[in-house]
């Protein structure tokens, strides 16, 4: 095997939580898979901060995540938490959202009979919504970023095509199907791999790679480095940008 098909196989471990562990570990400790946060920017502007944590059980992997945004008021106050589980197959265990503030409200998405069932409670109610998508689906919720890491991790182990002449691979573009919890909505996005590209990042060259992430709506440009960790996002429509905060 080569050298670039070992890394592909590594990184399928990472997109499932490395999910089998590690054989000869019994407990149920965790490994830090990745931990930071990304400022997210809007018209050059910074508006909100995502802290994220990236855990692997033995049977599983959890992505935490906290989104804060500060407003010019403190009424204008706004905060999320979002809590991804998957199993080690990389199909959907449990997603949990809960909003903070303005309002207070949650969700939760997990699979009931082969297909994602969602309740929300809000204003004192509780609703249940089906959808009809396997587990396999991967939630794409709002302003989560960290998520997007995981998916890239999902397509770089899932979307490798081997060359003819066994050097490595090549990366096709990918379709995903995706639920959106926050807007109670399911779609489909495309996924397909730009090459390299040397971008200046926190004052120095930076040789990263490429992503571009087609939806309904504006498209995602994400950038990634040698130890597979998201460094940048980029949504040129929207005037987005988000970049993970250096240590």
């Amino acid at each position: 095997m080569t050298r670039r098909l070992l890394v592909i196989a590594s990184l399928f471990v990472l997109t499932t939580a490395a999910l089998a562990g590690s054989k000869t570990a019994a407990s149920k400790e965790a490994t830090v898979v990745d931990q930071g946060a990304f400022g997210i920017f809007q018209n050059g502007r910074r508006v909100a901060t995502e802290k994220f944590t990236i855990r692997q059980f033995p049977d599983y992997s959890v992505t935490s995540s906290e989104f804060h945004a500060e407003g010019s008021q403190s009424s204008e106050k706004f905060e999320q938490t979002s809590e991804l589980k998957l199993l080690p197959d990389g199909s959907l265990s449990r997603y949990d959202w809960k909003e903070i503030a303005p309002t207070h409200s949650s969700v939760t998405v997990e699979p009931s009979d082969q297909f994602l069932s969602m309740r929300v409670v809000a204003n004192g109610k509780t609703t249940n919504q089906p959808f009809f998508l396997t587990p396999a689906a991967f939630i794409f919720d709002d302003y989560f970023f960290s998520t997007r890491e995981v998916l890239l991790w999902r397509y770089l182990a899932s979307a490798c095509t081997p060359r003819p002449n066994g050097d490595g691979c090549v990366l096709v573009r990918t379709r995903f199907p995706i639920l959106i919890p926050r807007r109670r909505t399911s779609s489909q996005i495309f996924i397909e791999f730009k090459g390299y590209d040397d971008t200046p990042l926190y004052g120095r060259p930076q040789r990263l790679r490429h992503f571009l992430i087609q939806t309904d709506g504006p498209e995602w440009h994400l950038w990634i480095d040698s130890n597979h960790k998201l460094l940048r996002i980029s949504i040129p429509e929207t005037g987005t940008e988000i970049l993970r905060q250096e240590k």
